[in-house]
């Protein structure tokens, strides 16, 4: 912390000569550097004792200065501000020097340093000794603990199974039987899976569907029997037809008809055709035209 002294009362006096003569309150200055009032009226009084560290003084001065145009005095301040500090930065290598001579020579340890003894050290290892040997009487005296067994104990770390045949003779060695389990051939996968059946897939009936793109006449039989159909089907109209044998159909003008048969769309018949065409339809979804 900075020390105050006459020269930076001083130099506060003139600071606020400086303010007040460029017309500024020190509300003003505030509103402008937003340094608390506390700090700008330590300043004008040459009264640091509650600034933080100098640092940060040297950062408030600087800016109180260049507000009220008063910043040729800042040399004049960094002198004193730096001169405190010197003062304190001497004092505390000469405090660690005397603490180091102490400690070399052998002299007396300055106060606040205090040898640390090791009696208490010394103590508190015979007690874990005492504890640890009065467990291990109590141990092997009520049956708990079986020093003649400890060799089978592996202590070298490196694993290892112990033999049944060195095993004391009242100790029954059991065996868990393991139960043969199906696992699956995905390693990503530790539970057993079971098989699960297939859906059955659902059955699609053989359909023939005939959408008129314009009008177009039809004629429509199924096998050797006689037409089902034979009429204009008008333009936008649909006729649709579930059929198990092989589906016969004339179209007038196969370019304003469009097909959908077992619910695949063929599109239209022949857009380049310009005569009447004659298709068969088979209930496996294939398709030809007769010649």
């Amino acid at each position: 912390m900075i020390k105050n002294n006459e020269a930076l009362k001083d130099l506060g006096r003139i600071v606020a000569e400086r303010r007040e003569n460029a017309g500024l309150t020190l509300e003003a200055v505030f509103d402008k550097t937003r340094i608390r009032p506390e700090y700008l009226h330590g300043i004008e009084d040459g009264d640091y004792t509650d600034f933080p560290e100098p640092v940060y003084v040297r950062g408030f001065i600087r800016t109180y200065l260049k507000v009220i145009g008063a910043e040729d005095l800042l040399d004049d301040f960094n002198a004193q501000l730096e001169y405190k500090d010197n003062v304190h930065t001497v004092k505390r290598e000469v405090s660690s020097r005397n603490v180091a001579n102490a400690l070399s020579n052998g002299s007396s340890v300055p106060e606040g340093f205090k040898s640390v003894s090791h009696f208490w050290l010394f103590l508190v290892l015979i007690a874990a000794l005492a504890g640890t040997g009065i467990y291990v009487w109590y141990a092997v005296s009520s049956g708990g603990l079986d020093l003649k067994n400890m060799k089978f104990f592996n202590f070298s770390g490196s694993g290892g199974v112990v033999s049944p045949e060195i095993l004391p003779s009242d100790i029954e060695v059991s065996v868990t039987e393991i139960e043969d389990v199906t696992i699956s051939d995905d390693p990503g996968t530790s539970e057993i899976e079971e098989e699960e059946e297939p859906e059955p897939v659902p059955e699609i009936k053989p359909s023939l569907e005939i959408h008129a793109v314009n009008d177009v006449w039809l004629s429509v039989s199924f096998g050797d029997d006689k037409p089902v159909y034979r009429r204009t089907l008008k333009r936008g109209e649909v006729m649709r037809w579930d059929f198990n044998e092989t589906a016969r159909v004339l179209f007038g003008r196969p370019n304003a008809a469009q097909v959908i048969l077992n619910g695949k769309d063929l599109g239209v018949v022949n857009p380049k055709a310009k005569k009447a065409e004659t298709y068969t339809y088979e209930t496996d979804g294939t398709y030809k035209k007769i010649k």
